[in-house]
């Protein structure tokens, strides 16, 4: 269960960003996930195909200000029998153009419910899509930071940390999911999650990801390694403007 959430987390991040038509593109309106009750369906796999759970995401939200532009994403989560898992909203925004994601934000709520009666503080980059891609382009690196402290005795019980570097842009390729078929670009990065509890570093988790953007559209598809093994993959189901 502990690695599904955390599977589901890295699709959550991903599916949340959306790349602009063309270059010149410095109009946030025109970005998907910045359009108000635009909505998305993606679809969660495991390694031998077998469905774990659907995502949900609804814009409720759209606030702009000049050349910037932020928005609200509603999000329900579901399991592989359809029962609601959990649900909640995060923050999306562009400026001239680039689109950021506040990481802060993307942690899923299911891997926090056995800290519920805890207080939790994040902090964290923003993850940045710049205005226009091209293969070989180095993508800027990105990480967040998870303390869980006693409200009681005010004392740090775990600090979770995840680190995503290495993000390359590939090859436009073509790609059909069950939304349609796209061209998207191929991106690599790798992700590295350590925790440490009562001040003990426990085994990190190394995991690399795979993902596909369509421009004007966004993440169409992505996919989790470790140790080269295909651990995980999602695609778009559906999408409304």
């Amino acid at each position: 269960m502990k690695n599904y959430f955390l599977l589901t987390t890295i699709a959550l991040l991903w599916v949340m960003l959306s790349i602009p038509a063309h270059t010149q593109a410095q109009d946030c309106n025109s970005y998907m996930l910045l359009t108000e009750n635009a909505e998305y369906e993606i679809l969660s796999y495991n390694q031998r195909n077998k469905l774990t759970g659907r995502v949900l995401y609804k814009v409720t939200d759209v606030r702009n200000d000049g050349d910037k532009s932020e928005a609200t994403v509603h999000t329900q989560m579901y399991d592989e029998k359809g029962k609601m898992a959990n649900e909640g909203s995060y923050q999306v925004g562009c400026e001239n153009g680039s689109i950021w994601v506040d990481m802060r934000s993307l942690m899923n709520p299911g891997m926090m419910e056995a800290y519920k009666n805890m207080e939790i503080k994040m902090e964290g980059d923003h993850m940045d899509y710049p205005a226009s891609l091209s293969p070989g382009q180095q993508l800027k690196d990105g990480s967040f930071t998870i303390n869980v402290i006693d409200k009681g005795s005010g004392q740090n019980m775990s600090t979770i940390t995840m680190q995503v570097t290495g993000r390359t842009v590939g090859q436009k390729e073509s790609l059909e999911v069950p939304a349609g078929t796209y061209e998207g670009y191929k991106i690599n990065q790798d992700m590295e999650v350590q925790t440490r509890a009562m001040g003990l570093k426990m085994p990190g988790t190394r995991m690399q990801t795979v993902e596909w953007f369509v421009p004007g559209t966004g993440w169409v598809k992505t996919e989790t390694y470790r140790n080269g093994k295909l651990m995980a993959y999602s695609v778009l189901n559906k999408i409304n403007k």
